[in-house]
């Protein structure tokens, strides 16, 4: 299954913010936008993220949302522009 992590964590963060993308390349995440990543898991890969993503988040502020986009809504996505500096 394909998961979109959205992630908003504060300024003052930074180091959090650091760490939160670290773990989720560690989960095979592609960074998309400054705060967005994909990730193709499994369920049970997906539960162990989950609570990494809780670890991290509990060492300071910020919200994680998991987005799981049906396979007609994921075909839908179009993007315009390219990469950010």
């Amino acid at each position: 299954m394909r998961v979109v992590v959205v992630f908003d964590i504060p300024v003052g963060y930074d180091w959090l913010r650091d760490e939160l993308r670290e773990r989720l390349k560690d989960f095979g995440g592609v960074f998309l936008q400054r705060s967005v990543y994909e990730i193709e898991c499994d369920w049970s890969v997906f539960e162990k993220l989950l609570r990494v993503v809780e670890s991290v988040l509990r060492k300071g502020a910020g919200r994680v949302d998991f987005i799981f986009p049906c396979g007609k809504c994921y075909s839908g996505i179009r993007v315009i522009g390219g990469e950010l500096d």
